[in-house]
């Protein structure tokens, strides 16, 4: 059951418009998920703002966000999420190894800084007082940085509100994400 409209382009302002195509550059559609939050305009230009901040720039590269993002979408057990994500990590690159790693075994990533780093955001999500010194230190002694450890746990954090909105909102899985999907022989629960 859809519980907001999915709004097609000539139903959204200028702005919003702008913002689209923005998306649409980048992923070569605009999701389900954007179209939803256009019921409110705001939550649009602060969602991408935000994803464009804490997802595409920084010193973590977008490759990695993507691997966080696609490892919350599977503990939430967000079937849109985890398949838009998918979905990214395979246009983006991120490699069939580090995407079967991230869908069954985590500590399987390589390399292995990556692994840790991605097991402490997912490990500590539900547990974030739970985190060790001993847990910062050994990333720092791998090679990762603090600003890499802040931002990889951002990332965490926005993923799991947009997994959180996904899920109450009962969005359904975008047609092109399936076909992307299906034509490249890849799933989520592979």
């Amino acid at each position: 059951m859809k519980r907001y409209p999915i709004l097609s382009d000539s139903e959204v302002s200028q702005e919003t418009l702008e913002i689209f195509n923005e998306i649409d550059e980048l992923f070569g559609l605009v999701p389900v998920y954007y179209r939803v939050l256009a019921n409110v305009p705001t939550l649009v230009e602060a969602n991408w703002l935000t994803h464009k901040k804490v997802m595409i720039t920084g010193v973590l590269p977008l490759q990695i966000k993507e691997l966080i993002f696609l490892a919350v979408a599977r503990k939430r057990q967000c079937k849109y999420c985890a398949s838009i994500h998918l979905t990214i990590c395979d246009m983006f690159d991120v490699g069939e190894e580090n995407i079967k790693a991230t869908l069954h075994d985590i500590s399987q990533i390589k390399p292995e800084r990556v692994a840790k780093l991605i097991e402490l955001c997912i490990t500590h999500i539900d547990d974030p007082d739970g985190v060790q010194l001993a847990e910062y230190e050994h990333l720092m002694e791998l090679g990762v940085s603090k600003r890499e450890i802040l931002e990889a746990l951002y990332a965490t954090g926005f993923a799991d509100r947009s997994t959180f909105l996904t899920k109450i909102l009962a969005m359904d899985i975008d047609q092109e994400v399936i076909k992307y999907l299906v034509d490249n022989n890849l799933s989520i629960d592979k």
